[in-house]
């Protein structure tokens, strides 16, 4: 911006400062200042108030769906949060937006970055993307495929858990996908301030536009709320401000109250119940397709499809009991639960309980907390054991004094004295874990793993194979497929035995239990691959080189070690 450009603007502040020290008019835009060097920019004016108005008959008489500007002023550097809808209805609103920045920045370096990359909150991009003076810093998900919007030479990207360090002002990116699948919040450090853009709505409800954003979003906000506390933020002074700020009137808030903590706890309890089915419902009225059904819990609103919440629901046979950052259980009867993880495709964890102890299989990607949930279910004293070692199923175990693996896979977790530091115990083929009126026994299952082991509840019927039988997708690390035809011919025949219907697997998705027919096929096509009778295709995937596909499982290995 040059001098003959920022002086009329800047006169423009100027004059308008008399109008009061709380909200500033400026152009197409009202100012307002939170706390010392945090200000908020709204696309309102008094010719075009924000949000709705109706006339007596109830007909919409005026709309502005006015969108938030966050600014962030520190000793060094200034961070702008979004950038508004586009303003098509005033002359000056670039020439505005720009005096009311520089005018509270002066001379300091200015950093633009976004909560989300949808068109309400990026609309006054023009106004800065060719200001030699700023920097574009974007969170990767959700701006990578629009990277030639920015200029290359001012534009870095980065993930959760960047921290804007801006000179007695420090901002933390807190990932909070649902929204959109790169939406991020910020913590504005000691301050007891979060800034949400559309992540978890500001009045009218959280957008969500499909099931797998539901997916992202249940996991979210609890890993949110723990993200807060575990950051020491007062849950009695948070303040959240969102991305449409006027929308707080359609919530029984008092006035001059912020969104707090509780609206989180509310947003959380609200996806439990819409997992559930009990959520409170209407309809939107909104006329947009998969976005028809508001539901409520306390002050949160969801907005999203009826009809695909009730498809999410029944993904599932078995009923919702349970969730938290890290984890939702299911319940598969009245002693016996699944739970997913978020980290690696619904890695699974499975408690069973017996009438002394339980049983935990598997501790998923990353479950820190994994001990306490599982005390949301069992008052038990708690035994852990792994189907086998790899990363996506060992790492709630720090949670926990000792663990159970089969010894050809305690390398993997016991590098160097570097890994697990509890004790470890040996798990081996034909072991019976006695639960107390309930026994588990111990088969070795080896082909993703050397030390892999499935576990059997013959009583119930079922087993638990972890990745020895792929959840539809299996991986061969330890080659050969003669060792793979062994462990599925032990197994099939254990099962028929036993009367064993169905094994969960390490992914569980819902669908896709083991049988004893995926077992057989399993078998069948390792035995038609090394006779020859079917070709691998080339195709570098998980380390491995080429895969077989039938039956609806796919096996994956390296040629020519599989084959000798």
């Amino acid at each position: 911006m040059n001098l003959k450009q920022f002086l009329p603007a800047l006169a423009l502040v100027m004059l308008a400062a008399c109008a009061g020290p709380k909200d500033v008019e400026v152009g197409p835009y009202t100012v307002s200042v939170i706390e010392k060097n945090v200000y908020h920019i709204q696309d309102y004016n008094s010719t075009n108030p924000a949000g709705e108005t109706f006339d007596a008959e109830g007909n919409k008489t005026h709309f502005n769906n006015c969108s938030d500007i966050y600014l962030f002023v520190g000793e060094k550097k200034a961070l702008m949060l979004d950038l508004s809808n586009p303003i098509d209805w005033a002359d000056n609103a670039a020439e505005s937006l720009r005096a009311i920045v520089w005018e509270r920045v002066g001379g300091m370096p200015l950093t633009v970055t976004f909560t989300h990359n949808h068109g309400d909150h990026t609309g006054m991009l023009p106004a800065f993307v060719n200001d030699p003076g700023v920097q574009f810093a974007l969170p990767e998900t959700d701006f990578a495929r629009f990277a030639d919007r920015f200029p290359e030479e001012r534009t870095s990207f980065y993930d959760e858990g960047e921290i804007f360090d801006l000179g007695g002002l420090k901002l933390e990116a807190i990932g909070v996908p649902g929204h959109t699948a790169g939406s991020m919040v910020f913590l504005l450090e000691g301050h007891d301030l979060l800034f949400s853009g559309d992540a978890v709505g500001s009045g009218h409800g959280v957008w969500l536009f499909n099931a797998e954003a539901f997916n992202q979003y249940v996991s979210a906000v609890p890993y949110l709320i723990r993200a807060l506390e575990e950051r020491g933020v007062n849950e009695k002074r948070l303040k959240i401000y969102g991305g449409h700020y006027w929308q707080k009137d359609w919530l029984n808030l008092p006035k001059g109250t912020e969104l707090g903590m509780q609206y989180l706890r509310d947003m959380k309890a609200l996806c439990d119940e819409i997992e559930a089915g009990t959520a409170a419902t209407e309809p939107s009225n909104l006329g947009r397709p998969g976005l028809d059904t508001y539901f409520r819990h306390g002050n949160a609103i969801i907005t999203w499809s009826a009809e695909q919440a009730e498809q999410f629901r029944n993904q599932y046979t078995e009923k919702f009991v349970y969730r938290d950052a890290d984890i939702v259980f299911r319940q598969i009867d009245e002693h016996t639960w699944e739970g997913n993880g978020y980290q690696v495709y619904n890695e699974s964890v499975y408690v069973v309980e017996g009438e002394d102890k339980a049983l935990v299989i598997d501790a998923g990607a990353y479950m820190p907390h994994l001990d306490e949930a599982v005390a949301k279910l069992t008052d038990k004293p708690v035994m852990v054991a792994l189907t086998h070692g790899h990363g996506d199923h060992v790492g709630g175990i720090v949670c926990f004094p000792e663990v159970w693996i089969h010894p050809a896979d305690i390398p993997m977790i016991a590098r160097d004295g570097k890994g697990y530091q509890g004790e470890i115990h040996e798990l081996n083929d034909g072991d019976v874990i006695d639960l107390g009126g309930r026994q588990i026994e111990v088969l070795h299952t080896p082909g993703h793993t050397s030390g892999s082991i499935t576990f059997f509840d013959k009583e119930h019927h079922y087993g638990f194979s972890g990745d020895a039988f792929g959840s539809t997708n299996l991986l061969l690390f330890v080659p050969s497929f003669s060792g793979l035809i062994e462990t599925c011919t032990r197994t099939a025949d254990y099962m028929q035995k036993n009367g064993i219907e169905k094994l969960f697997p390490g992914h569980y998705g819902g669908p896709n239990v083991e049988t004893l027919q995926r077992v057989l096929d399993e078998k069948k096509m390792s035995q038609e691959l090394l006779a020859g009778k079917r070709q691998g295709v080339e195709e570098r995937a998980n380390g491995l080189n080429r895969y077989i596909r039938d039956y609806g499982v796919t096996i994956r290995y390296t040629d020519p070690d599989a084959l000798n």
